[in-house]
């Protein structure tokens, strides 16, 4: 009886043992996590800050100066710009802790319209360089498991694509096309274009800042490791490569994974 008594004792404490373990190790994650976002939108938002403040005091010294004023709305385009970028930053950790906290009901998304529709509110936006965003795509329609996050998976792969380039035209072309991966149906998008390039040594990089425990603050902002968490929601994949295999400076593919929808 004692044998038996002592056994149950030590199932039972071996139990609390593990839940306590396990409630350690999900309040640590959680801290490392809100310690990753508080760093991160100090970084990032005090460049903008800094912009802004620059852009200020030029404007001040244009002000004072006549001939300079032809330049005083380029610096309130700089500006407004500025404050956008904020105002995404604000947006991406936002839906980073939402994604995080919370399951989104997935459901069919007809991305070609999804796409259309991104397409022209970037052409809406960006006011400083010539865009020429095209899809090819041989289907009409094509549907993907997702939620209403697939839209930010698409906005900031496009704003990135149009932020780091600094050809006159960018050019960005969204190839689209069908896949079959072990018997499951994948809907595979190629976004290619002509910008800056990214090196090998930083194209896995780029989507740590998914992963709170790197506690990098520098790169592309949050959108990049918004577009892998959102990603990986979805059951999909994410990443980057040389438009041209072996010459990054000649531009970016980045190339996303969803399932198709049944």
């Amino acid at each position: 009886m004692f044998l038996f008594t002592s056994m149950s004792a030590g199932l039972l404490i071996s139990k609390y043992l593990r839940k306590v373990h396990k409630s350690e190790i999900k309040y640590s994650k959680a801290y490392n996590r809100a310690n990753f976002y508080k760093d991160v939108f100090t970084h990032d938002i005090n460049n903008i800050l800094q912009s802004i403040q620059s852009s200020n005091d030029l404007l001040s010294l244009f002000l004072k100066d006549l001939k300079g004023k032809e330049n005083i709305f380029e610096i309130l385009r700089i500006i407004t710009d500025q404050v956008n970028r904020g105002a995404m930053l604000v947006s991406n950790v936002k839906k980073l802790s939402e994604i995080e906290n919370e399951k989104k009901t997935m459901k069919n998304v007809e991305i070609i319209q999804v796409l259309n529709k991104i397409i022209k509110y970037i052409n809406k936006i960006v006011y400083k360089k010539q865009l020429n965003i095209k899809i090819d795509c041989p289907h009409e329609k094509l549907h993907v498991r997702a939620n209403d996050f697939i839209i930010d998976v698409f906005e900031n792969i496009l704003s990135n694509a149009v932020e780091h380039n600094n050809e006159p035209i960018v050019d960005i072309l969204i190839n689209i096309s069908k896949e079959k991966q072990n018997l499951l149906n994948i809907i595979k998008f190629e976004f290619i274009d002509n910008g800056n390039g990214i090196p090998d040594k930083r194209k896995k990089l780029i989507f740590k800042r998914a992963d709170e425990n790197e506690g990098s603050t520098s790169g592309r902002g949050l959108g990049l490791a918004l577009v892998k968490k959102i990603i990986d929601e979805f059951n999909g994949k994410v990443w980057v490569e040389d438009k041209v295999k072996g010459e990054y400076s000649k531009g970016s593919k980045f190339i996303v994974q969803i399932p198709e929808a049944l």
